[in-house]
């Protein structure tokens, strides 16, 4: 799986008093789309506990392109650009669900794989495997 498309709905209290989506939840949408395509492919939280394998966002960077407002249907599209020993980029961009031409955020997300004493560690070969396909 090369890419995992998220889908969600802007509520209110994603929302700024003008009814847009405040600039911080934009990261925590990517953080989800994130986390769930971790679930679906077998590396979520409950697995990444029991082997001592984490996954922590290094770098972030993000650019607003347009508002995203209160009751629009988005979609986050994720894409692993890179894969080092003991890092991954991740490519993301935020969308609107009915018009996919429409961005309105992408992220340039970077994580390390650590264990639990926060040391950097080879990505799982397991995750390689399922992102190469």
């Amino acid at each position: 799986m090369t890419e995992f498309i998220f889908p969600l709905r802007v509520y209110i209290e994603d929302t700024d008093y003008l009814g847009m989506v405040y600039h911080a939840n934009f990261l925590k949408y990517f953080e989800r789309a994130r986390s769930e395509w971790a679930e679906q492919i077998g590396l979520g939280m409950e697995w990444q506990k029991e082997n001592e394998v984490f996954f922590a966002v290094y770098f972030a960077q993000l650019d607003f392109i347009k508002p995203g407002r209160v009751h629009q249907e988005l979609e986050v599209v994720s894409r692993i650009s890179e894969m080092k020993g003991a890092s991954a980029s991740y490519d993301q961009f935020l969308r609107l669900k009915s018009s996919p031409e429409i961005i309105l955020c992408k992220g340039d997300i970077k994580i390390v794989c650590i264990d639990k004493n926060f040391k950097p560690r080879a990505i799982p070969k397991f995750f390689v495997q399922t992102i190469k396909g």
